[in-house]
C-alpha cells in the first residue's frame, strides 16, 4: 500500500504549522526547507525548565471533613471556597499554565539551527527566482523528509532523518553536480545559552534552564552540530562552520539533558555525552545511517496499513491543498488515510520504548513558554495514546505506562496528605518533577479520576497483549489506585451509593441554588465510570493472578455499592451528582460520557438505554469546539454506531483545527453560543496540540473495527469483535492490513460498497473469539496456526 504516504508541500514552510516534524522519541525536528536562508527547530523531550518542590500543603487532611460535610449539605459555593484556600497545592502550581519561570516548569524548544547557502547567493541574489520544480515531501512509510528543487540546471535534494541508534539528527546535502554544495550554519535559542566551537567541524552550544526558584539551577543541556564532507572545503570561524563547494555533506545533530530519567533519577554530563554521541554518529556513513534508521522506522509504520476508496485521485497535490478541497466538499478519502498515517508518524517520532511519555507537544515546540507548559494533562488528553494498540504500536505506549508508574511514589504522599488514605492520587496534570497535588484554581484543579484513567491504559495494554508477566508487574500499580479510592470514597446521603468526594467534571462548571459559580460536588458521572472501571480491571486482574484474595473480597464488595452512572429528567446523561444548571452547555468537554469511550460500559449492544441518552448528550453538546474536543466527539459517534454524526465531526477537524502541516490546533470556542465565528486557520495562528491528532485516527479505525474484551472468573478472556460498525458513506471501499483487537488478535480486511468482501484474523492458537458484522455474529476458534477467515 503505497499511496496516500507522503505529505507534500510546493512551497517552504512559513511558520511553525506549516513545517514537517521528525523525530526518535527523544530528539525531534521541524523542517521549514527554505532555500536560502533556513531554519530548523530543534527539539528534545526533557528540555524541562523547574525543579522539584514540596506542593503537598501539610494541613490540607484537617480540612477535608469540612469540605464534605459542606458538600453534603448542598453548599458547594463554600466548599470550594474552603477547597480554594486549603486544599488547593501549596505554591504557584503551574502557574496557570504560565509555568516556565515557576518550580513546575515548563517544556521547551531546544534550539534552532540556522543554516545560510551560498550556491544561490555567491553567483547572485538573482538566483533566489530561479528556484524551480520545488518539493518539500514526509515519507510516512519510511520516515525520511526531503527538500527538491532546481537552481539552473543543478539539482538539490537535503534529506533529514533522526536515527534512534546512533541518537542523532542528520542532514544530508547532494547535488546533480559536482562542487555544488556550500553552506554555512549556526545554533541559538531565545535564552540560556552559550556557543562554542569544539574543532573545525563542530560547535556546541550549552546552557542551563530556570529552576523556577528565580535562579539558573535548573537543568543542563548541550546540542552539537558537526559537518563531514565528500571533497569540500570547511573553513574556520567562532561560532559558525562554513563547508564550500563540497560534492557531498551531511551535518549532524546531537543533543543530551542532564534529566535523562522521569524525577531526574539517572542523570549524564550534557557537555561530555553529546561529544560521546557524535564520535558514534560520525563513524558510520549517512547511507547506513539511513538504511538502518529506515529499517527501525518501518517495522512500526508497516505495522498497519490502510487505504481507503480511490485512494490515488489527489495524492499528487500538495497536502494543504488536498485540505482546502476537503473542507469545500470534495471527497477525497485517501486524505482520511493520510491523517491516520500521520498520527502514526507523529507517535513513532515522539513516543519510544525507554524515553519520556509523548506530551501535550507530542515533541515539537518552538517556544521557551510552551503553551499549557507543554505537559502531561491527565483528563481528556489521555488521548494521546487511543491509537497506539489498534494500530500496532503497542510498544509506544510503554512511555505513558511508565511515567504511571512513576507518579505511584509522590502520589502516595499526596494520598496521605490530602486524604488520608492508602494508595496513590495524582490530580490533574503533572510535570517531570513528579507533581500529583492538587492544582493551583479549585475549578479545574480538584479533578480526582486522574490515577484511574491511567490505570485503564495499563490494563488495555493487557487486554490487547495478554502478557501475564505485564500484568503481575502493573498490578500493583492498579492496586494501590484503587486502594485510594476504596478509602476516599463517601456514602451518598440520599441514595446510599458511594462517591468520590470532593471532586469535579474536568474543567465544567455549574449553577448553584443561589446561582454562584461552582465546580466541586460530589460524585460527578466521570469518577462515577472511572472508579467502576478501575475496580473491574483489578478483578479481572486477580482472576489472572490468583494472588491477592484480600484485595479481591474488598474490590467486589465496595464495587457493588458504586454510585451508577445515572439519567437526568432531559434524557441525557447526568453531569454532576445531582441536575444542576448547567453554564455552557456547549463545553469542549466530555467527561460524563467516559464511560461510552474511552471506557466500554455504555453501548447499543449492551445498554441501549444509556445508549440513547448519551447519543443525546453528545448531540446536544454541539459540533464548535476545540481541536482535541472534536476528536473526543469523533471517537464517541463512532462507539455509538452513528457514521454519519461521526464522518461530520472528521470533516469539522478539516474545517476548524487541521494546519497545513496535518497538525491538529487546540483553542477555546465560546461554549454557551451553539453557532459562532470560526477561526481563520490560514491566517490565524492557534496552538498545536498532538492529542487532537490522536483522537481522529483513533476515530476513524473505530468505524473499521470495535472490540471489547474482559476476562472472566474462569480465567478465560471473552473477546468481541464487531467488523465495519460504523462505516460511513465516503469511506465505502477501502483495505486494511495490521489492525489489532484485544485478545492479541490480527485484523486484516477490504471492503467495497460498503460490504465487507474479505477478513482474515489472526490470533492465539485454539482460543475463541465472538465476531459481528451487521446482524450476523459468529463464535470462532482460531486454528492450531491462529487463523479464522470470515
Amino acid at each position: 500500500m503505497e499511496e496516500n504516504t507522503k505529505l507534500i508541500f510546493d512551497a517552504p514552510a512559513t511558520d511553525f504549522l506549516e513545517a514537517i516534524p521528525i523525530g526518535n522519541g527523544r530528539i525531534g525536528a521541524m523542517i521549514y526547507g527554505e532555500v536560502l536562508r533556513e531554519q530548523v527547530i530543534l527539539n528534545e523531550s526533557s528540555m524541562w525548565s523547574g525543579s522539584r518542590e514540596e506542593a503537598n500543603r501539610k494541613d490540607a487532611l484537617v480540612y477535608l471533613p469540612q469540605i464534605r460535610k459542606l458538600l453534603k449539605d448542598g453548599q458547594n459555593y463554600e466548599a470550594e471556597q474552603l477547597f480554594a484556600e486549603h486544599f488547593t497545592c501549596q505554591g504557584r502550581g503551574s502557574n496557570f499554565g504560565h509555568g516556565s519561570d515557576a518550580p513546575y516548569g515548563c517544556y521547551q524548544v531546544l534550539g534552532r539551527l540556522h543554516l545560510s547557502y551560498f550556491q544561490a547567493i555567491s553567483s547572485g541574489r538573482e538566483w533566489c527566482y530561479a528556484v524551480e520544480n520545488y518539493l518539500r515531501s514526509l515519507d510516512l512509510v519510511k520516515g525520511t523528509s526531503k527538500i527538491e528543487f532546481t537552481i539552473r540546471g543543478t539539482d538539490y535534494r537535503r534529506e533529514w532523518i533522526v536515527s534512534k541508534s546512533q541518537e542523532a539528527l542528520y542532514m544530508n546535502l547532494t547535488a546533480s553536480k559536482k562542487g555544488r554544495i556550500s553552506f554555512s550554519l549556526g545554533l541559538d535559542r531565545d535564552e540560556c545559552y552559550d556557543i562554542e566551537k569544539i574543532d573545525d567541524t563542530t560547535i556546541r552550544m550549552t546552557g542551563q534552564l530556570d529552576d523556577g526558584w528565580g535562579k539558573n539551577q535548573g537543568i543542563t543541556y548541550a546540542c552539537a552540530v558537526s559537518v563531514v564532507v565528500c571533497n569540500g572545503i570547511i573553513k574556520k570561524e567562532k561560532h559558525r562552520v562554513h563547508v564550500s563547494n563540497a560534492d557531498e555533506a551531511t551535518v549532524i545533530i546531537t543533543i543530551r539533558t542532564d534529566l535523562a530519567g522521569f524525577m531526574g533519577r539517572k542523570k549524564v554530563n550534557p557537555k561530555e555525552a553529546v561529544l560521546l554521541d557524535m564520535e558514534k554518529a560520525r563513524m558510520i556513513t549517512y547511507q547506513a545511517a539511513k538504511e538502518e534508521y529506515t529499517a527501525w522506522y518501518q517495522s512500526q509504520s508497516l505495522c498497519m496499513e490502510l487505504k481507503f476508496g480511490n485512494a490515488a485521485v489527489n495524492e499528487q497535490l500538495p497536502t494543504p491543498e488536498r485540505i482546502k478541497r476537503f473542507v469545500k466538499g470534495e471527497r477525497d478519502p485517501g486524505l482520511i488515510a493520510l491523517y491516520v498515517q500521520f498520527a502514526k508518524h507523529q507517535m513513532i517520532a515522539s513516543s519510544q520504548k525507554g524515553e519520556f511519555a509523548a506530551n501535550l507537544q507530542g515533541l515539537w515546540s518552538d517556544e521557551v513558554q510552551t503553551p499549557w507548559n507543554g505537559d502531561w494533562h491527565l483528563n481528556a488528553q489521555q488521548q494521546i495514546y487511543w491509537l497506539v494498540e489498534k494500530a500496532g504500536l503497542s510498544e509506544n505506549h510503554l512511555p505513558f505506562i511508565e511515567l504511571t508508574k512513576a507518579l505511584v511514589e509522590p502520589g502516595e504522599e499526596t494520598a496521605k496528605k490530602y486524604y488520608g488514605s492508602r494508595g496513590w492520587i495524582v490530580h490533574t496534570m503533572t510535570n517531570p518533577w513528579g507533581f500529583t497535588a492538587p492544582l493551583e484554581d479549585s475549578s479545574w484543579g480538584s479533578t480526582t479520576g486522574s490515577s484511574a484513567w491511567q490505570c485503564h491504559h495499563l490494563f488495555e495494554h493487557y487486554l490487547y497483549t495478554r502478557d501475564a508477566v505485564y500484568l503481575r508487574s502493573i498490578y500493583p500499580v492498579m492496586k494501590g489506585a484503587a486502594e485510594f479510592f476504596m478509602d476516599m470514597l463517601v456514602e451518598d446521603r440520599e441514595t446510599g451509593y458511594l462517591v468520590t468526594s470532593p471532586s469535579s467534571s474536568p474543567e465544567n462548571v455549574f449553577l448553584d441554588n443561589k446561582g454562584r459559580r461552582c465546580s466541586l460536588c460530589e460524585g460527578p458521572s466521570y469518577d462515577r465510570a472511572l472508579v467502576r472501571a478501575l475496580f473491574d480491571y483489578c478483578m479481572q486482574a486477580q482472576y489472572i493472578l490468583q494472588d491477592d484474595d484480600v484485595s479481591l473480597s474488598e474490590l467486589k464488595e465496595k464495587y457493588d455499592r458504586l454510585a451508577p452512572i445515572e439519567i437526568a429528567s432531559d434524557g441525557r446523561i447526568k453531569e454532576w451528582g445531582k441536575e444542576y444548571p448547567e453554564i455552557l452547555p456547549f463545553h469542549r468537554h466530555l467527561s460524563h460520557l467516559w464511560g461510552v469511550y474511552p471506557g466500554n460500559q455504555i453501548s447499543y449492544e449492551k445498554t441501549p438505554g444509556l445508549a440513547r441518552a448519551a447519543e443525546k448528550t453528545l448531540i446536544a453538546r454541539g459540533r464548535t469546539t476545540a481541536g482535541w474536543a472534536i476528536g473526543y466527539r469523533l471517537c464517541l459517534a463512532a462507539r455509538l454506531r452513528n457514521p454519519v454524526e461521526g464522518m461530520g465531526y472528521l470533516r469539522d477537524t478539516f474545517k476548524m483545527a487541521t494546519s497545513p502541516n496535518l497538525m491538529n490546533l487546540a483553542y477555546h470556542c465560546s461554549e454557551n453560543l451553539l453557532h459562532h465565528k470560526l477561526p481563520e486557520i490560514g491566517t490565524a495562528k492557534h496552538q498545536f496540540q498532538l492529542d487532537g491528532n490522536q483522537a481522529n485516527a483513533a476515530g476513524v479505525l473505530l468505524f473499521l473495527m470495535d472490540d471489547d474484551a474482559r476476562v472472566m472468573e474462569s480465567g478465560e478472556m471473552d473477546v468481541q469483535i464487531h467488523l465495519l460498525p460504523a462505516l460511513p458513506e465516503e469511506l465505502d471501499s477501502g483495505s486494511i492490513k495490521g489492525l489489532c483487537a484485544k485478545g492479541k488478535i490480527n485484523i486484516s480486511m477490504s471492503w467495497k460498497n460498503g460490504l465487507l468482501i474479505h477478513a482474515a484474523l489472526n490470533g492465539i492458537p485454539e482460543t475463541t473469539a465472538r465476531v459481528r458484522y451487521r446482524e450476523e455474529e459468529r463464535h470462532i476458534i482460531f486454528d492450531k496456526e491462529g487463523r479464522y477467515i470470515w
